[in-house]
């Protein structure tokens, strides 16, 4: 008895054939069906591990029928994987979204085809393992050295809770596994046989698919020249052998989080144009663009120098005056913190040794204020230990340097923080400013129904394609009718909008609160797991019950309550109308269990 067994549903004999052999040597168990029909009435008689789908099938196609499987009750937890041998543009999109796991291309590689195939059965093949992943998701990092004992250092240095670590040891395997695994981020040795690390970044850049894979350069090579190359073929970060821990978590969170601004802003931009380009409404297109390349800001960007060293001082002016920038400059932490909220300023080189207060209080003071959160800041020290200097990230610095500063590293540390503000600022402005009447909903400022659904769609073919979680709640005041009645309705719309305001307060910049109607609201929140998404509604609903609400109602108890129903993508639906109808069955439960709770589906 083979260790699984594998559905092929294939109408070309060779390829069946060879696939067949392939597996069997593997020590799979192999059925087979030379059509649809056949194939879904095997499945529903042997129920294999895993269904290898051809696409091109005589009358069903194999996305209908991977459509037909994924609505049975008794087969939709089968994966399917698909086939094909016209590899079209979209088509790996397709297969996604009409439920398949993963798709591969004809004629097979028979020497990694039983590997390729073994992760999906191990992933996919029960609820309890999808449950799993659901609450344990991690980001995707994959690691490229022709060493393996630098490979073994740099994925021991990357925590195991909050990164699944991916290894190729050449440019080659690389470049493959960017493809099958689309990781996150890429940590990317320069020197390797082959493909050097130089050439695997102008490739990556130069597909739409993985141009805006964040990728940091790991190397012994530390001259000048060696970084300039690196930015220009498209590397997004440098780090010098040996790596420091500290160091590197750093650089990866800070490229990992402007990665998500990026993913957002072009969900919404999308969503947006969808809505009031009348083009885009007749094509009803649900294709995911590329992320906009417009969207710096307009005037100059506004960098602040914070430094008492008269030295530091002229070197950084030197370093700066040639470029596109409005300089200011203080030298001390308290008129820093008067100038940011005075002034429109996008970045701030923040010297952690400062007369009076220090660097470090500076950052925590910034990034507590609302009017100043989003201003970027790199923390400049001389400190001795590298654990000093993280403790400015802790407080809110976004990236820091050491002195004495290289000109080159300072301006790639610097452009990549300015397109990062103006991508938070865009994503705020999404908030504070009603773009167009047919995306908001007048009375709370938040995004509409249709809206909602319009980019929930979009994050969920985002998740399917890149294998991330995606949160959806859906929240419903308690007792709203009996305020609305007491009160009236001014009381109650007022109500509204104060309980809206608080779920942008308590939301990143990268989720999205909406009006899903009446009393009840929606967030979606990207890159979000059950761990973390019950600890963000717990808050939320605690927030709602701490809320000032006075009335002199004897009718009415004096505090307010939500009851929150919570359900994941891909986890628990790889469709929009699905996710919905869990979360609201799961919002159904908390309100019938007494309310004023949070209830996610199948993770308790």
């Amino acid at each position: 008895m083979g260790k699984a067994d594998i559905l092929v549903i294939e109408d070309n004999e060779m390829n069946l054939k060879l696939i067949r052999s392939v597996l069997e040597l593997a020590d799979y168990d192999v059925l087979s069906a030379s059509d649809a029909e056949g194939g879904i009435q095997l499945a529903r008689k042997q129920h294999p591990s895993l269904i290898l789908m051809d696409i091109q099938l005589p009358d069903m196609d194999g996305l209908s029928a991977t459509r037909v499987i994924k609505q049975d009750p008794e087969l939709q937890d089968i994966p399917i994987l698909a086939l094909t041998a016209h590899a079209m543009e979209g088509d790996d999109v397709k297969a996604l979204e009409s439920g398949c796991v993963g798709y591969l291309t004809k004629p097979i590689d028979t020497r990694t085809f039983p590997d390729k195939i073994e992760k999906y059965i191990q992933k996919d093949n029960s609820k309890e393992q999808r449950k799993e992943s659901a609450n344990n998701y991690r980001k995707r990092i994959l690691i490229v050295d022709d060493d393996p004992i630098n490979l073994k250092l740099l994925a021991a240095m990357l925590p195991a809770d909050k990164y699944e670590i991916i290894k190729a040891n050449n440019g080659e395997e690389a470049l493959e596994k960017v493809y099958e695994e689309c990781p996150d981020l890429i940590l990317l040795d320069i020197m390797m046989p082959g493909i050097d690390g130089y050439e695997v970044i102008r490739r990556l850049k130069k597909n739409s698919k993985t141009m805006y894979i964040p990728v940091i350069l790991v190397t012994a090579l530390g001259g000048a020249e060696d970084k300039a190359k690196g930015l220009e073929v498209g590397a997004d970060e440098f780090l010098n052998k040996p790596v420091n821990t500290a160091e590197l978590q750093t650089r990866v969170n800070s490229l990992l989080l402007l990665k998500e601004y990026q993913e957002q802003l072009s969900s919404r931009t999308q969503s947006e144009q969808f809505f009031t380009d009348p083009i885009l409404m007749e094509q009803s297109s649900c294709k995911l663009k590329d992320p906009p390349q417009d969207h710096l800001p307009t005037n100059l960007p506004s960098v602040l120098l914070v430094d008492d060293d008269e030295s530091d001082i002229k070197l950084f002016m030197h370093y700066l005056s040639d470029e596109a920038y409005q300089l200011e400059m203080v030298k001390n932490g308290e008129d820093a913190i008067s100038l940011a909220q005075h002034k429109e300023i996008d970045l701030i080189l923040l010297d952690m040794l400062l007369p009076g207060m220090d660097g470090f209080e500076v950052c925590k003071r910034l990034k507590e204020m609302k009017e100043t959160r989003n201003i970027q800041i790199i923390a400049v020290t001389s400190l001795c230990d590298i654990e000093s200097k993280i403790k400015g990230i802790e407080l809110g610095a976004d990236d820091f340097l050491v002195k004495p500063v290289d000109r080159q590293e300072l301006m790639a540390r610097i452009n990549a923080l300015i397109k990062k503000k103006a991508y938070l600022d865009e994503l705020c402005g999404r908030f504070q400013t009603v773009l167009n009447a047919a995306i908001n909903d007048k009375l709370t400022n938040l995004y509409n129904h249709t809206y909602f659904k319009h980019v929930l769609d979009i994050e969920i073919k985002r998740s399917l394609r890149q294998k991330h979680p995606v949160t959806l709640m859906l929240i419903d005041i308690d007792n709203f009718k009996l305020y609305n009645d007491t009160l009236g309705h001014l009381a109650g719309d007022e109500l509204l909008k104060q309980i809206a305001q608080l779920f942008k307060d308590h939301i990143r910049e990268v989720d999205l609160a909406a009006r899903y109607g009446g009393d009840e609201f929606a967030i979606i929140m990207p890159y979000v797991g059950s761990k973390e998404a019950a600890i963000i509604a717990e808050r939320i609903r605690q927030a709602v019950w701490e809320m000032a609400f006075s009335h002199k109602s004897l009718l009415l108890p004096d505090k307010l309550s939500i009851s929150i129903g919570i359900a994941f993508s891909p986890f628990d639906a790889t469709t929009m109308e699905e996710l919905i109808e869990i979360a609201d069955r799961e919002l159904y439960n908390a309100k019938n269990s007494g309310k004023d709770q949070v209830s996610i589906f199948n993770h308790s």
